[in-house]
């Protein structure tokens, strides 16, 4: 049994390989000419890759009664070379997510509101690869034991 941050993570995913962003590979074995898409952190390998990670709770945080929350999501995207990339990847991605309204993604996690809410250059890594993260705000329908369904 899979748990409801990794369904919305892999739900994200699934939408984003769909979307043609990057390649979405459950296994995370992606050859070197692919972008990759993965959730926790970027891959050594390829130098184009996008991460998915649940860091926080959103502004409207978690209803006490009700199953929504909010659930604050970061992409990170980086590229080798040239700095325009990680911005493509960056725009690929919100146009995928920022605006999502009453969505059900392909694992069952329902989407309510998905916004972006900050953009960040990070510079280059160690290995000169350029990078950026973005994080949405995704309200979304989580229930769970104590609260109503």
């Amino acid at each position: 049994m899979s748990g409801w941050t990794r369904d919305l993570l892999t739900g994200v995913a699934v939408l984003l390989g769909e979307a043609g962003v990057a390649t979405w590979n459950p296994n995370g074995i992606y050859a070197d000419a692919e972008i990759a898409l993965t959730i926790g952190g970027l891959p050594a390998k390829p130098d184009t890759a996008i991460a998915l990670a649940v860091y926080g709770v959103g502004q409207a945080g978690d209803d006490v009664e009700q199953p929504d929350s909010s659930v604050q999501m970061q992409a990170r995207f980086r590229a080798k070379a040239d700095p325009r990339v990680v911005d493509d990847l960056a725009d690929g991605t919100f146009d995928t997510i920022h605006g999502l309204a009453n969505v059900t993604l392909s694992t069952g996690v329902h989407v309510l509101l998905a916004r972006r809410t900050l953009v960040a250059p990070l510079g280059r890594d160690s290995s000169g690869r350029w990078e950026r993260a973005d994080s949405f705000d995704l309200m979304v329908h989580r229930p769970s034991p104590h609260r109503d369904v």
